[in-house]
């Protein structure tokens, strides 16, 4: 094969892979032996006999065959059989389905015939048969195929040549017959066949002006110089492209082992320092400590956490278990903002929202894009805080350069898959996606944010088994957070501090909690569940069929 043939597909090898899509078949299958005889008539017609053995790995209705002729040829008396038994066919536009249905795991052996009317050109000095039985445009594998092309009688002056993927497959028998031994045949590839005989043979054709035979030594000699050229370079790639990999991949892999061990050596320090339960200083909104200390994706108990904290800042009042009241609109943080919208302005009547209207707005369809679009706002808002705390180093200079590593091993690729050297590309493509994987996602925690997020991790883990003379002795605005904190990270326990947490403040006092976190999570998490569903409901996806031109193999 040669590089100009091999690059657009590898183009698109690699876009696939750096892209990441998808792509689902209808069944899955192997073409694992594929032997091909076209015996060639007096007259020019051919008639060829096709047997495919399928492995199945899915349940199957059958197998396709497309088969588009040449100019001036045409495709005739298709049929197809099983042990001898025919088979039901329909064609459209040469496309044939062959209908024979089967289960997952079975192997099946089908037998096509066709007839190829004009598939034989006389001149002068030879009669030719020039033919692609599959192309370019062909999705399926061969395991394992051989062409042979039978003359109508013995012949002594036989020349052949194959193209693409049957070039140097070739061999002439002691008959005249001539056999291409192709072996593997990738999908998406060309491989014609050529093949002279004495024009004698074929007494009923009428023969064109011109020879053939030094047409096929012209085209012999270019494809032997492609080959030599293309073994010269690919020994030069051999030479270049592959030192080039193994050090560029060994200056990438040391670089990312280096930052790893020095963000490693960093987190082990921190864990090394002792510690006493305390309640870290209020320096964030406590759903952006959950985001940023537990995880980014918030669950329904950083809502319940949510409205403890605006309950703790005064911005809003519990009336009761299920029945709040907005006392202030002015708040720290626009998230906080978005929440106070959807709950009293959205769900609510501007100054009051209860439990049970959250419950009854989202078990509405209609209301579930305004929910979602809410949402979003408050976790965009959420994580624009965290990322204003500057918690996160930047290293641009570290991260451009592994960006543009990333495209010197995609050029890699590039080089050394134009010149067949394949576990090279595949090599280059791993350590690519390895390169900008690391330019996109390298952002380690600053030396503060690692403080504060194992002070706040270890808090939580105090309060499992916290002592009540510990408890008691935090102010009531430390044990507010600590508690709305362990709402958002572990509503089991905090079920269960619910009472010990009652008691920090009077009922009196407008900051006051009347505590039920197993309700009010239960709400939240019914309302997630209920509008997550409404947004993923309907994406539909799309598929394509069997592509034309010389021909392909498929099933269904």
């Amino acid at each position: 094969m040669t590089g100009k043939k091999i690059l657009p597909y590898l183009l698109a090898f690699v876009l696939v892979l750096l892209l990441l899509p998808t792509h689902a078949f209808a069944v899955d299958f192997e073409i694992t032996e594929v032997r091909i005889d076209a015996h060639l008539n007096k007259d020019g017609t051919a008639e060829v006999t096709e047997q495919f053995t399928y492995d199945f790995e899915d349940d199957f209705n059958g197998i396709t065959r497309s088969l588009i002729p040449k100019q001036g040829t045409a495709i005739e008396s298709f049929s197809a059989s099983e042990n001898g038994n025919a088979l039901k066919v329909e064609s459209e536009d040469g496309l044939y389905k062959v209908y024979r249905s089967g289960e997952a795991g079975d192997t099946v052996e089908v037998e096509l015939s066709y007839q190829i009317a004009g598939a034989v050109e006389k001149f002068e000095d030879g009669a030719q048969f020039y033919w692609p039985f599959f192309d370019e445009s062909n999705e399926s594998e061969y395991g394992d195929m051989t062409i042979r092309v039978i003359p109508p009688a013995p012949a002594a002056d036989v020349q052949a040549l194959g193209y693409g993927e049957a070039y140097g497959t070739e061999m002439i028998t002691n008959d005249g017959s001539v056999l291409f031994e192709l072996g593997s045949v990738p999908a998406g590839e060309n491989a014609d066949i050529r093949a002279i005989f004495e024009p004698e043979l074929f007494p009923s054709l009428t023969a064109q002006d011109g020879t053939v035979r030094d047409d096929l030594a012209q085209d012999r000699e270019q494809l032997e110089n492609e080959a030599a050229i293309f073994a010269q370079n690919q020994q030069t790639a051999r030479n270049f492209g592959i030192p080039a990999i193994v050090i560029a991949g060994a200056l990438l892999l040391a670089g990312i082992l280096l930052a790893w061990f020095r963000a490693f050596q960093r987190k082990q320090k921190i864990r090394k320092t002792p510690y006493e339960f305390f309640v870290p200083k209020d320096t964030m909104s406590i759903p952006a400590l959950l985001h940023f200390t537990h995880s980014s994706s918030l669950s329904p108990n950083t809502i319940s956490a949510a409205i403890m904290d605006l309950m703790r800042k005064g911005n809003i009042r519990q009336l009761s278990e299920n029945h709040f009241e907005l006392i202030n609109r002015h708040t720290d943080h626009l998230h906080e903002d978005a929440l106070i919208g959807l709950l009293f302005d959205e769900i609510g009547n501007g100054r009051e929202f209860t439990l049970e209207q959250v419950e009854a707005y989202t078990q509405q369809e209609s209301n579930h894009p305004a929910y979602n679009e809410a949402m979003a706002e408050w976790n965009k808002g959420i994580s624009d805080e965290v990322k204003a705390q500057g918690f996160f180093e930047k290293h641009p200079g570290l991260r451009g350069t592994a960006g543009i590593l990333s495209l010197v091993f995609v050029g890699l690729a590039i080089y050394t898959g134009i010149y067949g050297l394949f576990p090279w590309v595949a090599a280059s493509i791993v350590l690519a996606l390895t390169a900008l994987g690391f330019a996109i996602g390298y952002s380690p925690i600053t030396y503060e944010g690692h403080v504060l997020r194992r002070n706040w991790r270890r808090m939580d883990d105090a309060m499992e088994n916290l002592p009540s003379e510990q408890w008691d002795s935090l102010t009531k605005d430390e044990k507010q957070r600590a508690y709305a904190y362990l709402l958002g990270t572990d509503p089991k326990t905090a079920e269960r501090k619910a009472s010990v947490f009652t008691s920090a403040g009077t009922e009196t006092d407008a900051t006051s909690f009347i505590m039920n976190p197993v309700f009010l999570t239960a709400i939240f998490v019914s309302a997630s569940t209920a509008t997550t569903a409404s947004a993923s409901a309907g994406v539909a996806g799309s598929g394509a069929g069997v592509g034309g031109g010389g021909g392909g193999s498929g099933a269904f």
